[in-house]
């Protein structure tokens, strides 16, 4: 894999699609000013942020907790519902992507609508607001040697047309607490030249194409709602050739492959009783576990300390898709917040996969269907003149992990406290082996907030 900041990547962007229940869309002139910046001038869509006007909020963590477990909820749903683990296939989901994006909707949305979205989201939208910009606010903006990269971006893209007019107040507020750059756009083949590039540029070329170029922007279409999330991280500790074997891999439907597992020597065990979600942090409580109920994993962390990768090994006999269904955002928290500082002889596959997935009928089950349904949405504090639904959401994602790294992050610095068991009484290592499909995850550890949920299944 060739690296381009410190290492590895992972990428992912989610569109969300606004359809029109009747009309068309516009935006007032008078809304936003039009930027120079060089970077848009080759576009053919007309960006009119008025960066004088916006004012950042200072990060704030008073809503870390809650949007962390709010993240890893909305991330076991979307998995749980993914027909692909159903089918035995790979999978991964940025819940911090698609909260991006249907933030964005919410802050239009009224009435049981808002209601619907922010049960969905787990936050109301004021705290999810607020949640979001300090995830974005206080990540690193670009890798250095010892820390990785983490590029969080938002858009809204708006049909020029003059039928509708574009809420002002919904805009600053994008633009405020999303930091969305505006763009207005004659939605024909341009635009979707133009989405793309915004696309691929911030995912650092890892996606780059969310909207296919052969196919036609719908008539009735009026708006985009685009976020793009991309991360590159370095391993703390690379994997040498040497801890690199070829091994066999079981898929689900018990066919063999090769694999080349990665030796790694972690620090931080992680133990869970798939029926009680209770987490083990001792001998004494993992002893209390049935072999049949204990998922297994470790957390493998990137340089700087704030990043790691988690890796959750279902019980033997277990599906991957039996064990997200034993999961939800309290249990993730209760395992995260609760690592077996252990030494660990932990078993990596190296791995590389594209996803690419459509959620309006997962949204639905979930609890959002007034949003999506044309006679009952209310989004009109997006603007007036036409009534809004959403009628598709996409979100695709890329993922790599190697010996220098992976598509995820987190770690805290635990080599200090992994050496600080008392003398003479070594502990005996732990042994995950991740030879079956397993579940992944990618976390900043400051706030256990949930980047990717993923599930390997085999090449």
């Amino acid at each position: 894999m060739k690296l381009r900041r410190p290492s590895p990547f992972i990428g992912t962007v989610i569109v969300l699609l606004i359809l029109l229940a009747g009309g068309f869309v516009s935006i007032k002139e008078h809304l936003l000013v039009k930027r120079t910046d060089p970077e848009t001038t080759a576009m053919t869509a007309t960006e009119l942020t008025d960066t004088a006007s916006v004012s950042s909020p200072a990060p704030d963590s008073a809503h870390d907790a809650e949007g962390a477990r709010a993240l890893s909820e909305l991330a076991v749903s979307l998995l749980q519902h993914d027909a692909a683990v159903i089918d035995g296939e790979n999978s991964l989901v940025s819940p911090l992507s698609v909260a991006n994006a249907l933030g964005l909707a919410a802050n239009g949305a009224k009435g049981t609508t808002l209601a619907q979205m922010e049960q969905v989201l787990g936050l109301d939208v004021v705290s999810l607001n607020e949640y979001l910009a300090t995830q974005r606010l206080h990540g690193p903006a670009d890798g250095t040697e010892s820390e990785p990269s983490v590029s969080l971006s938002n858009s809204i893209w708006i049909r020029d047309t003059p039928d509708f007019e574009a809420n002002e107040a919904f805009l600053q507020t994008a633009a405020s607490w999303y930091d969305a750059s505006v763009f207005s756009a004659p939605f024909d083949a341009t635009t979707i030249k133009d989405i793309n590039a915004w696309v691929e540029d911030g995912t650092d070329g890892m996606i780059d194409e969310m909207l296919p170029a052969d196919q036609e922007i719908p008539e009735r279409a009026m708006l985009y709602l685009v976020n793009a999330l991309a991360f590159e991280g370095a391993w703390k500790d690379p994997v040498d050739d040497a801890f690199v074997e070829t091994a066999s891999f079981t898929r689900k439907d018990g066919s063999i492959e090769d694999a080349e597992l990665m030796l790694c020597l972690e620090d931080r065990y992680l133990e869970l009783d798939v029926n009680s979600g209770a987490a083990a942090t001792d001998e004494a409580t993992s002893a209390a576990i049935p072999d049949a109920q204990r998922l297994t994993g470790f957390m493998k962390p990137y340089q700087g300390g704030t990043y790691a990768f988690v890796a959750l090994l279902p019980p033997e006999g277990m599906t991957v898709e039996q064990t997200l269904g034993c999961l939800d955002g309290d249990v993730l928290a209760e395992l995260l917040e609760n690592p077996w500082y252990n030494p660990v002889d932990a078993y990596l596959p190296k791995f590389s996969y594209d996803t690419e997935m459509e959620l309006v009928d997962t949204l639905g089950s979930l609890g959002m269907a007034d949003a999506l349904d044309p006679d009952r949405a209310d989004f009109s504090g997006v603007g007036s003149g036409v009534p809004l639904y959403i009628s598709r959401v996409l979100h695709k994602t890329h993922i790599e992990v190697d010996q220098e790294g992976t598509s995820a992050a987190a770690a805290t610095a635990v080599e200090t406290e992994a050496g600080s068991s008392a003398p003479g009484e070594p502990l005996e290592p732990k042994t995950v082996r991740l030879d079956r499909p397993f579940i992944y995850l990618i976390v900043d550890t400051t706030a256990n907030t949930l980047l990717f949920l993923g599930a390997y299944m085999g090449a």
